[in-house]
């Protein structure tokens, strides 16, 4: 298939089986070394019942943004015509394929039809987070799992007596395989560490259509951690809703899935995740929200927080590290840094009395790229109020360059003309209509109060920009685009994928431009560099967007 309508119309066609589809790009070496081993699959007599199918996503970058797919090549699974489970699967995630597969066509296709099983109807509901079935007050941790959780970055430090503290606080719990121990969007205060079992980390990717997904649906399997894995500590450290959802699953060796948990204010005040700020730099925080922003982005491939991150399926905390693909086709030496910011072509009547080429490319430039923040703005959702979306734009501010600050006040300026052309010090509706109307975009006074509502994360119902405000959003702006506009430059299909090899060697040139990446690289980890990212995603997560 290579047409959405293809797609749509072959779903129509199987209402009532499982459609396994895998989507893929012809230039993916990932793909190619997915496809004999999807095509075994397919052939096994035991999926006879299983309807398996191919996506070409050449030419359709829209429609598979709108499909959640992070990273290429992809498989969907799809029951009575909706999704019910989608992951990324490069040829180092087959047998978690398998086993997805085996476990499926076993509890959920009637062996005598071959049809789809309809769930209780309580399954179609929007998920909450299970209560567990068995909770065990005092704790006792393994001597294995207990060195494991002191090597963990957070407690490594603290004193002997707040580690035997902690211990002592976690509390074990278990879980049936399907409960969702924690949900994406909730408010929650607690710290998990896998004792036993499995996990899934599921998330949203926010370009689902609303219309068509069902509520029930989570979003794309993004990971899968064992013994020893933890969860739960970026809303800790910043305070903000759930990232992700985690599900316990069956494990391999079929063991039930336990946690140890800990409420935050049962964790001691030496440890960053009990919310104090005892050793919390700026520079340690810029770290730690940086590298959890992209681990919970939503992409398969990341880690920032576990430094032997990256192993056999990609799963975050494995001790194993498979070597990458060998190609022939390798690529070369990548261009460094980033590409430069489009000039508008069309004259500008809010440019008067220029009389050097130069400094009109210039402000040209300057417009294109104020007009680009904006656009940028009105795809951001902020959390009014949160001292998270402040602290991060404040990053992004200290990044900036005398120059850039200097360029940026000019903008400002240009912009706050409010009266009878002095400036008041702050953006108004109407100024912002006036240099929307001279780009020639006609903007209605409703979406232009959305734009500077949302420029400032702080108020809810804000109808103006002062300096301050105006400059955290476009250093904001300035660095997405820079990220996006790099990636973009080699993307030579227009897919919105690039090789993860290639974005690993895109942030080596970046360098210290990626806050808080001590190694330029660790932000990264990934098996399998010929996986192909959707590098919009990956310039959202970077900037929190």
């Amino acid at each position: 298939m290579t047409q959405p309508d293809e797609y749509k119309a072959f779903l129509a066609e199987h209402p009532s089986k499982l459609v396994v589809m895998k989507f893929f790009a012809p230039w993916c070496r990932a793909c190619k070394g997915l496809e004999p081993k999807f095509r075994q699959i397919s052939l096994n007599p035991t999926n006879a019942d299983v309807v398996f199918a191919s996506f070409n996503v050449q030419n359709n970058k829209e429609f598979v943004k709108s499909l959640g797919i992070l990273a290429l090549p992809n498989i969907h699974f799809y029951a009575n015509g909706e999704t019910v489970d989608n992951f990324p699967c490069g040829p180092s995630k087959v047998p978690m394929f398998r086993k997805k597969l085996d476990s499926f066509v076993s509890s959920r296709i009637d062996p005598s039809s071959g049809l789809v099983i309809s769930p209780p109807s309580s399954s179609a509901e929007a998920p909450s987070e299970a209560v567990p079935c068995r909770t065990r007050n005092e704790t006792v941790f393994p001597p294995s799992l207990a060195a494991t959780t002191r090597n963990i970055s957070y407690f490594r430090d603290m004193p002997e007596a707040d580690f035997d503290l902690l211990l002592s606080n976690f509390v074990l719990s278990s879980y049936d395989p399907g409960s969702t121990i924690m949900l994406q969007g909730n408010s929650s205060r607690k710290f998990y560490v896998v004792a036993s079992g499995e996990v899934e980390v599921l998330a949203r990717t926010g370009y689902e259509d609303p219309l068509v997904t069902p509520s029930s649906y989570m979003g794309a399997v993004v990971n899968r951690l064992d013994v020893g894995n933890f969860f739960g500590e970026r809303s800790l450290i910043t305070g903000e809703p759930r990232a992700a959802s985690i599900v316990a699953v069956d494990s391999e060796n079929g063991d039930t899935t336990r946690c140890f948990v800990i409420n935050q204010e049962d964790i001691p005040s030496s440890c960053v995740l009990s919310g104090s700020s005892r050793g919390l730099t700026s520079s340690v925080r810029s770290a730690l929200i940086s590298e959890m922003d992209v681990k919970y982005g939503g992409l398969t491939y990341l880690d920032g927080v576990a430094e032997d991150a990256a192993g056999a399926s990609q799963t975050r905390g494995s001790v194993n590290n498979p070597l990458p693909l060998d190609s022939a086709d390798a690529t070369g030496e990548l261009p460094a840094a980033a590409a430069a910011a489009a000039v508008a072509p069309a004259a500008l009547p809010i440019i008067t009395n220029t009389t050097s080429i130069i400094p009109l490319l210039v402000k040209f430039k300057l417009v294109r790229q104020t007009a680009r923040c904006f656009e940028h703005v009105m795809r951001t959702s902020p959390r009014f109020g949160d001292d998270g979306e402040i602290y991060r734009r404040s990053l992004f501010v200290s990044q900036l360059t005398a120059s850039q600050r200097s360029e940026i006040e000019d903008v400002f300026e240009v912009l706050d003309r409010s009266g009878d052309g002095e400036g008041d010090g702050t953006i108004s509706i109407l100024d912002l209509k006036r240099f929307m109307e001279s780009i020639g975009e006609d903007k209605g006074d409703d979406e232009l109060g959305e734009m500077i509502n949302k420029a400032n994360p702080l108020v809810d119902g804000n109808t103006s920009l002062n300096f301050s405000e105006f400059l955290g959003m476009m250093a904001e702006a300035e660095f997405y685009y820079l990220f996006l506009d790099t990636f973009q430059a080699l993307d030579k299909y227009n897919s919105g994928f690039i090789r993860a090899g290639d974005l690993k060697k895109v942030l080596e040139n970046l360098g210290g431009v990626v806050m808080g990446s001590d190694e330029k690289t660790s932000i990264v980890k990934v098996e399998d560099e010929d996986l192909l990212i959707n590098y919009e995603t990956f310039s959202r997560a970077l900037v929190g967007a």
